[in-house]
């Protein structure tokens, strides 16, 4: 008996929700389903809401120190509790963000026009965040075959001994496929990153949603002294707080944690920790792990409930394997022989639902498009239903 209710019904009316507020602009149409954006129709954790609450009852929020028990204490816990890494004080720094920490890294590490392998599918803010910082996209897909994805370490090695190439930027848990990376195939992309000097960065802000959680390897874990890796994360996914901003990252490179300090203190002035995130930090890694046990079997339910929906009632159409991490289901519709324009339109003005399209995630049309499964079985069962209405009315209409 689950102690926890996620099918709870939900409301973020007059929170400016970027979910429901931003749909409409973006998609051009009112009245959609949302389904896009990478966060939770799922409420905090009661432990992390009711420790900001007792902090606001303060009443002063002045600068706050980050370097203290109450910050390093829960996150060492939680990465031995849960993943049996034994991580020290000087191995964690708080930073504004991941995506400032995955920038930061890649200037210190690159000049402007220098290359950045990312893996395809991608990240789609990697792609934004590269070209801001005018760095070239390398890209090095994933090999896949029936929905199943693999690391070509063939190509992936050739890319990192281009003396261009200086930074590779990684994904693991891998957003969009949900592909979760053994220690052989970690080991392997840093082993080849060391020999050709390729600066390694881990984005793992999906890592608590690896199903089962022993499944999960980190690059923490196979960090040496003075390696050039970092490994970025935070609380935004997993306790759905992404309109805080914050994160912190982990690295055994002190001259590398020394410049990114130094840059967000003296050059952005953005290393002022957040009160309310240092309070929902202790609560979170301190009492909420049995919660994010039981949200992944309720995101494994969800997950189920799409495949066994799309073998019923569109195997002739779509394709879909569960992922082994996030919650964000990689759906395709290679099947349709319809192009990714056509479909994600029709997805829109016939089925009445957005999801993300698969080509922004990419340097080319997949043929696929994402779909957020962090919200209640009702909303989900009606997503699939909007789905399940487009292919129909796309075949009434010939188009496939």
């Amino acid at each position: 008996m689950s102690k926890f209710n996620f099918d709870k019904e939900t409301t973020r009316e007059g929170t400016y929700s970027i979910q429901y507020e931003g749909t409409e602009p973006l998609f051009g149409r009112t009245g959609l389903a949302p389904f896009w954006i990478a966060d939770m129709d799922i409420e905090t954790p009661e432990a992390i809401t009711e420790a900001m609450k007792k902090r606001l009852d303060n009443g002063i929020f002045g600068y706050t120190i980050w370097k203290n028990s109450k910050f390093y204490g829960p996150v060492k816990q939680w990465w031995k509790s849960r993943y049996d890494v034994d991580l020290t004080d000087d191995m964690i720094t708080y930073a504004p963000s991941v995506l400032y920490t995955v920038s930061e890294a890649v200037r210190l590490h690159s000049d402007k026009g220098d290359g950045v392998i990312l893996n395809m599918p991608t990240y789609n803010a990697f792609l934004k965040v590269l070209k801001g910082n005018d760095r070239k996209v390398v890209p090095c897909s994933l090999i896949e075959e029936d929905n199943e994805y693999a690391f070509d370490f063939e190509h992936f090695e050739e890319l990192c001994r281009a003396p261009e190439n200086k930074v590779f930027v990684h994904c693991n848990p891998h957003n969009p496929t949900g592909k979760v990376w053994s220690r052989e195939d970690l080991q392997k992309m840093k082993d080849i990153c060391l020999r050709n000097d390729v600066f390694f960065i881990s984005d793992e802000i999906h890592m608590d949603f690896v199903r089962p959680k022993e499944k999960f390897v980190s690059m923490a874990e196979l960090m040496d002294e003075g390696d050039p890796i970092i490994v970025t994360t935070g609380l935004g996914k997993t306790f759905n707080l992404a309109s805080i901003p914050h994160s912190y990252f982990i690295t055994k490179n002190k001259e590398l944690r020394n410049k990114i300090v130094y840059e967000y203190d003296h050059r952005y002035n953005v290393g002022t920790a957040n009160s309310l995130v240092l309070a929902a930090i202790d609560a979170a890694y301190t009492d909420c792990g049995e919660w994010v046990d039981e949200l992944n079997d309720h995101l494994e339910g969800n997950f189920d409930y799409i495949e066994e929906y799309i073998n019923e009632h569109l195997s002739e159409y779509l394709s879909f394997k569960k992922p082994e991490s996030t919650y964000l289901a990689w759906i395709s519709f290679e099947k349709c022989g319809i192009e990714d324009a056509e479909m994600h339109k029709a997805l829109v003005d016939l089925g009445g639902i957005a999801v993300s399209p698969g080509h922004i995630y990419d340097i080319a049309d997949n043929g696929r498009f994402r779909m957020n499964v962090a919200s209640s079985r009702m909303r989900i069962e009606s997503g699939m239903e909007r789905i399940h209405k487009t292919i129909e009315k796309l075949k009434e209409d010939g188009r496939i």
